[in-house]
């Protein structure tokens, strides 16, 4: 009998995604699942400062109601003044098993395509939000560091937001 293919645990760190804020991360945890089975959320964590984190926590409930077919984004809640989060919710087999002809294209899009790239799109054409030029990533999975990459801002989303989570728009 063959094992089943798994998806291990696995994080990926994204420091400095806003422009302007150096001390603001995110870290987006993937649960380890079988590769079979629908997705399950992916939490993103982010933490910060007070000012700036009550004022991420406002802007990204614009990404609850974005209307997309494939996914949502949960309501973001506020664990503490410097630490908020929210997740990432596959939608792509929303009450179908793969089997039964789900959108495999979207599912499997939303299985390879980190979330941490959907979530950089999104704030920038839904919520509006500055990103930083250069995007860096540390890929971890079971423990070991994986990858660390810095992209250009424009490899991974090409909208470009105007507002800034804190200090004035240049």
């Amino acid at each position: 009998m063959r094992p089943t293919p798994h998806l291990a645990e696995m994080s990926i760190k994204v420091p400095a995604p806003f422009a302007g804020l150096s001390d603001l991360g995110c870290t987006a945890q993937y649960r380890a699942q079988q590769f079979n089975e629908a997705l399950r959320d992916v939490p993103l964590l982010f933490e910060g400062p007070e000012p700036p984190m009550r004022r991420l926590a406002q802007m990204l409930q614009m990404l609850s109601s974005s209307g997309s077919t494939t996914y949502e984004w949960t309501d973001p809640v506020m664990l503490s003044d410097e630490v908020v989060i929210l997740a990432f919710r596959d939608r792509s087999v929303a009450g179908q098993a793969l089997s039964d002809g789900a959108r495999i294209a979207d599912y499997v899009l939303n299985l390879v395509q980190p979330v941490v790239f959907t979530f950089l799109h999104d704030c920038a054409a839904i919520a509006h939000l500055r990103l930083s030029d250069v995007i860096e990533m540390r890929v971890s999975a079971e423990n070991k560091s994986v990858a660390e990459f810095v992209l250009p801002l424009e490899n991974i989303v090409r909208p470009k937001g105007e507002r800034l989570l804190w200090g004035r728009a240049s």
